[in-house]
């Protein structure tokens, strides 16, 4: 492989692992169980985007961490039916697959694979190399003329003919720094190495010598290793130039092939497909012994299988192992491996801490743990140890108590009866502090040992510990006891519902109490409480430490919490404080913690700040300044989007159909150091008010979406709580349907609006029609009032008349009685006109041709002087008037001439009849004009305007009277034409009205 392909380096932290060794790298499996395919894991490769590809007989698939998902060929194409065999990702940072049986090279492009050649007749290539002027090398499985090929230039070259290659399998291609590629022959069991030097035409042989099948890989400074049976050897060096003396390390046992890969603090990895991984540690180091030079790890050690292909390194670090069982993965450990200090592990572990030493209690001794190598203080048969005043340790032994100072020890004896637990405590005024099996505590000072005349409470926990104050205490069931030679002095623990104590533990300021339901808190004589309900990482502790540089760790059986001090006190102080962690568990190299079996504390704070943790295995430390933080956010990607059975992968801006309404977006972080940790937080903008918390989820589905474009994002964690607050975004549209789109909504509006005209119009006929039925009943009642008039009471008097003439007729004519009985039937003939003149008045309404001539009659009627002129014209088609409503209008426009006439003194009159939507009459005048007041109300004692606004209501019309600018008056009436005209007659449910044509002339008619 080429050096510019070497992943991205590790932190720099991760150099002090090469030189431990094999052990402190942890291991991590998946197999079939866990979603890796049947067939196994043939190779890996990584992009930029930080996708992790695996290749498998059963197709390409890719992998986040957690779940694998593969990635289907185009269909149809030659690559369905062919399996993937070498991965390779270009400078440009596309996948590129190399297909078996024929299958072809594909590129992963928008989400798919395309296919990139190579044109002619199919072949099997794997895909090994990109050297520095761009050109792709492959090389094809034949045994001559189809091994070589390169693409460059966007075309495919065969170059076995041009290059002159001797008959063999080839095998991979490697750049050396020089510019030079390197590539084996192989034929039967021989093999041969050539080089290309820049711009020479053919292979070159080389004096490399090589024993089957051979594989080559450049280191982090550019140097050439190759692995073959002979075994692992460095043979060209970072300026291309052969070796001289290569640093050689022997081949495995039964070792076929081997794979090499280098991390970046300089250890070699290798593969081989029957013995399992090897490790070289500082692989460019001179070793000492062959037992230095390498480590093996195998399948009874839990690789997935002793079968394994291609090392791959990530651009964090990790070391990846591809098998025909499963994938493996190597990282380095948080928690690191003390395996220098002897002792039986299963009996328990004692630690106390002193400044920067560290001392151990094993079954072989007491060791302390400084910033130089352990070395060995005090031979077995210690029971327990605690920290000396004035420097060292106190050291409880079955028939002595020793104080171990700079190599000296001074020994001192035990009480009387004995029975110490192996816990103790010096105080503040040099009291040693020993606590007793039969219950209670002593104290040993100049005067030799004491006991306390008071009694004390029984001890729940045979622990001692020393108060901020410098006091010895020790916990109870249900109280904290503080020792002073005076006597003790106790807090209730009781109302705190602690339940059933776990462990003492002090701090820089307070004392810690841990218990099944939460953890106490003593400050002076102040005691908080954080439940377990709320952080249930808080309870069962084993141990408690602080450091100076203002961290608080806590251990459980199973992992190690970190928390900064000040966030552990807010959550203290207040019940609503979040307190964020980072924790260490199995995957970290932590070992579960034993049962209690020695006193004293069971994690503490050394040199360097490192936390040591006592286990089952012996003895583990994290370092926090070396790499046991990880600070790099993880890498966000928005994996896919499906809605009604399409799947939209690796999504830009996608365009849905129109009307979907529900979705599912997968989300992942490209984290693979600790995906188990990763945390998500998302939101749908439009739709989440806020951020939605998805713990560990990588999928989040939405229903009920409409129409609109949306945005998607998703922000994450890593296991430290380092978030990435950029994140990741999803752009999508979804358009409306037809019904969900504007013109449907414009069309419901347009009906909505035609049914609300329609209720308007039925109801304003209703109205119209009523009034006509009212109307239509007065007109009935005066056609009879006229019948009864004309048939009863103007008969009547006509026969009366007739009666009284014939008597006048015989009386002679110088009666004196005559001429007034003349007179009489006279005036009774003007009385029966005037009968048969208000008779055909009411029943004048059925003749009448139209307004234009009933109001021409009552304007000669009323007998305007001749010098006055007056116009009546009529605007607009005319169109019948229902004949109630014309009743009306006539006696309204006869009040209205009638005022004219008598009022204005006008010399001009125009009378206009509006034949529109509605029906209108205007009357004009340029006489003396009406009072405003008289306009609004009327005159005192007149009541002829407020009959012809009566009149007007009646007819759901309006009436307007004002007095002109110009000097005058006008009225005007406007009636609704559903109530003015007559209805025209109807076709089905709704109504076809004239066409409106031209505008006829006005019809004027004049009067003087």
């Amino acid at each position: 492989m080429l050096a510019w392909l070497i992943p991205l380096a590790i932190p720099p932290a991760a150099a002090q692992y090469a030189r431990l060794g094999l052990s402190q790298f942890t291991h991590t499996r998946w197999t079939t169980d866990d979603g890796v395919p049947a067939t196994g894991v043939g190779s890996l490769a990584q992009t930029p985007d930080g996708w992790l590809w695996i290749s498998s007989a059963e197709g390409l698939f890719r992998f986040d961490g957690v779940a694998f998902e593969r990635i289907d060929p185009p269909v149809g194409s030659p690559m369905e039916r062919a399996s993937p065999r070498s991965l390779f990702v270009t400078r440009s940072g596309e996948l590129w697959v190399s297909y078996a049986q024929g299958g072809g090279i594909a590129a992963y492009r928008g989400g798919g694979l395309r296919p990139v050649g190579p044109p002619g007749r199919a072949m099997s290539l794997s895909v090994v190399a990109q050297t520095r002027d761009g050109a792709i090398w492959a090389i094809g499985e034949g045994y001559r003329d189809t091994r070589f090929h390169r693409w460059f230039g966007g075309k495919w070259e065969s170059l076995d003919a041009r290059l002159r290659a001797p008959e063999g399998f080839a095998g991979e291609v490697c750049e050396t720094a020089d510019g030079s590629v390197w590539t084996s022959l192989r034929a039967d069991d021989r093999s041969s190495f050539f080089s290309l030097p820049p711009g020479a035409a053919q292979l070159r042989p080389s004096p490399i010598r090589t024993y089957g099948m051979v594989t080559c890989r450049i280191d982090p400074k550019g140097r050439m290793w190759i692995a073959d049976k002979g075994g692992t050897r460095m043979v060209v060096g970072a300026d291309g130039r052969l070796i001289e003396r290569p640093i050689v390390f022997p081949a495995v046992p039964n070792l076929d092939a081997a794979y090499l890969a280098f991390d970046a603090a300089g250890g070699l990895w290798g593969g081989t497909n029957s013995t399992g991984i090897f490790y070289i540690p500082d692989a460019d180091k001179p070793r000492r012994t062959v037992a230095d030079r390498l480590e093996q790890f195998v399948a009874a050690d839990g690789l997935t299988s002793d079968g394994v292909y291609t090392p791959f390194v990530d651009r964090e670090g990790n070391i990846w192992f591809a098998s025909d069982a499963g994938l493996n993965r190597f990282r380095p450990a948080r928690a690191l491996r003390e395996r220098s200090i002897p002792g039986d592990a299963g009996q328990g572990y004692a630690i106390a801490g002193a400044g920067d030493q560290v001392f151990v209690v094993t079954t072989a001794g007491v060791f302390q743990l400084g910033r130089g190598a352990p070395r060995r203080l005090l031979d077995h048969g210690v029971g327990g140890i605690c920290p000396a005043r004035e420097g060292g340790f106190w050291a409880v032994r079955d028939f002595e108590i020793l104080h171990v100072r700079a190599g000296k020890q001074r020994s001192l004896p035990l009480p009387a009866g004995g029975g110490l637990t192996g816990s103790c405590v010096e105080d503040r005024s040099g009291r040693l502090w020993a606590s007793l099996y039969q219950g209670g505590a002593m104290w040993r000072d100049a005067g030799g040992w004491h006991r306390l005349r008071q009694p004390l409470p029984d001890v729940r926990w045979p622990d001692l510990v020393l108060t901020t104050a410098g006091d010895a205490a020790y916990v109870t069931s249900d109280a904290l006891v503080t020792l002073r030679p005076e006597g003790a002095s106790t807090i209730a623990l009781a109302p705190f519902d602690l339940g059933d104590i776990m462990k003492l533990s002090n701090g820089l300021r307070d004392i810690f109490i841990s218990g099944n339901n939460g953890l106490l808190r003593v400050r002076g004589n102040r005691v908080d409480r954080i439940d377990a309900r709320r952080f249930p990482w808080v309870a069962r502790l084993r141990g408690l430490v602080q450091t100076p540089s203002g961290d608080t760790w806590l251990r459980r059986a199973l992992w190690v919490s970190r928390v900064s001090t000040a966030d552990l006190d807010r959550a203290f102080e207040d019940p609503s404080a979040h307190l964020p962690r980072t924790y260490y568990d199995l995957r970290d190299g932590v070992i579960p913690a034993l049962d209690q079996t020695f006193t004293g504390p069971q994690v503490t704070v050394g040199a360097e700040g490192r936390i040591w943790l006592p286990d089952r295995q012996g003895l583990g430390y994290i370092d926090p300044g070396k790499g046991a933080r990880d600070a790099a956010p993880p890498p966000l990607v928005i994996r896919s989007l499906a809605s009604g059975g399409t799947v939209y992968r690796d999504p830009g801006t996608v365009t849905l159909s129109a009307g979907t309404r529900a979705l599912e977006i997968g989300y992942a972080a490209l984290s693979y150091a600790a995906p188990h940790r990763v945390e998500f937080r998302y939101r749908l903008e439009g739709v989440d008010e806020d951020w939605v918390s998805a713990g560990t989820r990588r999928l989040a589905s939405y229903t009920n979406l409409g129409p609109g474009k949306y945005r998607f994002e998703v922000m994450a964690t890593n296991g430290d709580g380092v978030w990435n607050s950029k994140g990741a975004t999803l752009a999508f549209e979804i358009p409306p349907t037809f019904v969900q789109g504007w013109p449907f909504k414009l069309l419901c509006g347009l009906v909505v609006l035609g049914l609300l005209w329609l209720a308007y119009s039925m109801r304003l006929r209703t109205v119209a029609n009523r009034i006509r039925a009212r109307l239509a009943a007065r007109v009935e009642e005066r056609e009879r009032i006229a019948r009864d008039l004309h048939d009863t009471l103007l008969q009547s008097v006509q026969a009366l008349t007739l009666r009284f003439q014939l008597v006048v007729d015989e009386l002679p004519i110088a009666e004196r009685a005559r001429p007034a009985l003349e007179a009489a039937i006279d005036r009774a003939d003007q009385t029966i006109a005037e009968g048969r003149d208000r008779v055909l008045a009411l029943r004048s309404l059925q003749e009448a041709p139209d307004i234009a001539a009933i109001l021409a009659d009552l304007v000669q009627r009323q007998g305007f002087d001749a010098s006055v002129c007056i116009s009546i014209t009529a605007e607009g088609t005319p169109r019948p008037i229902a004949p109630p409503v014309l009743d009306e209008v006539r006696y309204l426009a006869g009040e209205a001439i009638f005022n004219i006439w008598r009022h204005a003194c006008a010399t001009q009159v125009a009378i206009e009849i509006g034949y529109r939507d509605d029906f209108s009459l205007r009357l004009r005048d340029n006489g003396v004009g009406i009072d405003p007041e008289i306009a609004r109300s009327g005159a005192a004692g007149h009541f002829g305007l407020a009959g012809m606004r009566e009149r007007a209501r009646k007819l759901r019309g309006t009436l307007g009277v004002r007095r002109l600018p110009e000097g005058g008056t006008e009225i005007l009436l406007s009636v609704p034409g559903r109530v003015a005209y007559t209805p025209a007659r109807r076709r089905g449910l709704f109504r076809f009205w004239r066409r409106q044509g031209p505008r006829p002339p006005a019809i004027s008619a004049s009067s003087r």
